[in-house]
C-alpha cells in the first residue's frame, strides 16, 4: 500500500476511484480499466466517526480529489432493511425510518443486483450532500451491494442451500440462500470468534439449513477465517472458502490486499 501523499495520478480522467467509508477510516482503490495491473490501494484514518471527521480525512488526501472518469462510494452501515424489488422508493424510505426510529440520517435506496430486492439504508446526516459536492457525480451504494451480487452469482442456478459469511476483524456479513431463494441478508458485530460462531450458527438454524448437506462458504479477513473455520466445522460438515474471482487478478497482483467489497465493485460494470 502506497503512502497517500506519494500517489500521483497522471490523466485521472482515465481512472476510476472506489471508496469504502467506515467509522474509523476511509479505504480506497484506484485503477484504469484499460491497463491490467494498474490497481492502487489506499487507506486514510479518520479522527472520529463524525461527518467532520470524514470531510477532514478526504480533504486532507489530495489523490481523492482529482476529476476521475467514474467515482463509486460504498457506505458501511448496519442500519438497513431488505425489501422486495417492486417496493416504491417512498415506501422504502418510510420502512427504514420505522425500523431505526432513533436515526435521523440520510436515507438511500439501492436496487440490488438481479433486481429482485432493494436495500434501504441510513447514512449519517449530511453525508449524501457532502459526497455529491466533493466527487464527480458519485454512485453511492451500501457496502453489501457488491457482496450480495457476488454471492448471488455464486449461488445462481443451484438448488443447494448455502450460507455465505464475509468475515472482518470485528464484524461479519451473512447472506443465506435456501433452495435457490434468498432468505437473509444481515450483518453482526462481534468481539471474539466464539461470538461470531454463535451468530452464524443461530442464523443457520433459524433459516433451516442442514448441518450435513448444506454449505457454509467463507470470504474476508484471512486471520479471522483461520480461527473461524475449525470452530464452524465442529457443527457444519461442509465449510469451505468461497471462490475468489479470477478476474480480480487482472486489476493487479495486490488485489487480495484490498477490501473484497472494493474489488467486487471494480468488477461490476
Amino acid at each position: 500500500m502506497e503512502g497517500n501523499r506519494d500517489i500521483n495520478i497522471q490523466h485521472p480522467e482515465a481512472w476510476e476511484l472506489l471508496v469504502l467509508i467506515e467509522d474509523k477510516r476511509v479505504r480506497y482503490t484506484l485503477f484504469t480499466p484499460t491497463v491490467d495491473g494498474s490497481l492502487i490501494i489506499g487507506d486514510v484514518a479518520r479522527a472520529d466517526d463524525t461527518l467532520q471527521g470524514l470531510e477532514d480525512a478526504i480533504y486532507d488526501t489530495p489523490v481523492l480529489l482529482n476529476e476521475y472518469r467514474r467515482v463509486r462510494v460504498l457506505v458501511r452501515t448496519s442500519h438497513f432493511v431488505m425489501l422486495p424489488g417492486g417496493t416504491a422508493d417512498e415506501d422504502c424510505h418510510l420502512l427504514v425510518r420505522q425500523a431505526f426510529t432513533g436515526d435521523d440520517g440520510d436515507v438511500a435506496v439501492n436496487e440490488m443486483p438481479g433486481g429482485d430486492v432493494k436495500m434501504a439504508y441510513l447514512m449519517p446526516r449530511g453525508m449524501q450532500a457532502f459526497l455529491g459536492r466533493t466527487f464527480n457525480y458519485p454512485e453511492v451504494y451500501h457496502y453489501l451491494f457488491p457482496l450480495y451480487g457476488y454471492f448471488r452469482e455464486l449461488n445462481h442456478g443451484n438448488d443447494v442451500s448455502r450460507m455465505f459469511l464475509n468475515l472482518r476483524d470485528s464484524g461479519m456479513d451473512v447472506v443465506i440462500f435456501r433452495n435457490g431463494q434468498l432468505q437473509c441478508v444481515n450483518s453482526y458485530p462481534f468481539e471474539n470468534a466464539d461470538d461470531a460462531a454463535y451468530f452464524a450458527l443461530n442464523a443457520w438454524r433459524t433459516h433451516g439449513l442442514d448441518q450435513l448437506t448444506d454449505e457454509l462458504q467463507l470470504t474476508g479477513d484471512n486471520d479471522v477465517r483461520a480461527v473461524m473455520t475449525p470452530l464452524l466445522r465442529q457443527y457444519v460438515k461442509f465449510v469451505m472458502p468461497a471462490v475468489y474471482p479470477a478476474a480480480a487478478m487482472r486489476l493487479g497482483r495486490n488485489a487480495m490486499q484490498a477490501p473484497l467489497e472494493l474489488i467486487l465493485l471494480a468488477l461490476c460494470e
